[in-house]
């Protein structure tokens, strides 16, 4: 039997929230202000980094950071006489080095809640609760039998539901074999594998 007193209860509960998982915010690239601005051949280019920290999705950034990384958001101004198609005539550089776009999916892979470690929290099922009474024998409640299935199921749901409007939101806004127009203006957000930063340029060529 765990005897346990109200302020056990209380630290142990902060620390529950504290680990519980967390819906996920938007980025929305369309909506952002976009500084500094380069480009060629009438075409600007501009990005933004620590979007994920920026618009609140906190563990999606330490997950960012431990995989080695990195998602940016993008805006691409074509003001050109031709159509601009990333990865066939337009590709991003890090200093001398072309970035591999990943997809989605491999994006999705590397930067996501895992719903399995919530399973630590059936661990809680057996926590029980006793007051002692001094005109009577102690009062036992099995309070962990609530709690443990609930906080399991709450969070892995909660979990699971943030990691799939994540993926939607880079399916959305995917610049893979994006084709931009003449005159358009196009927003993205791109991922790729790279520990460091540098300047980010959009390379065009024929």
């Amino acid at each position: 039997m765990i005897r346990l007193s109200s302020n056990l209860i209380f630290g142990m509960f902060f620390l529950i929230m504290c680990s519980c998982a967390s819906s996920y915010k938007q980025i929305n690239p369309d909506s952002l202000y976009f500084t500094g601005k380069s480009g060629q051949d009438d075409i600007e280019f501009s990005y933004k980094t620590s979007i994920l920290n920026t618009s609140g999705n906190s563990k999606f950034a330490l997950k960012e950071a431990k995989s080695g990384t990195s998602l940016i958001a993008v805006r691409i101004l074509n003001n050109s006489d031709k159509e601009i198609i990333i990865g066939q005539n337009a590709h991003l550089k890090l200093g001398n080095y072309q970035l591999e776009l990943l997809t989605p999916n491999q994006i999705t892979s590397k930067i996501k809640q895992s719903t399995a470690s919530y399973l630590l929290f059936m661990l809680l099922t057996p926590m029980h609760l006793t007051i002692d009474d001094r005109d009577g024998p102690p009062e036992s409640y099995n309070i962990g039998i609530g709690v443990g299935p609930g906080l399991t199921l709450l969070n892995m749901a909660t979990a699971s539901g943030a990691n799939s409007a994540f993926y939607n939101e880079l399916v959305q806004f995917s610049l893979i074999n994006k084709s931009i127009a003449p005159g358009e203006t196009t927003f993205g957000l791109v991922g790729f594998n790279h520990h460091s930063f540098g300047t980010i340029e959009l390379e065009i060529f024929d």
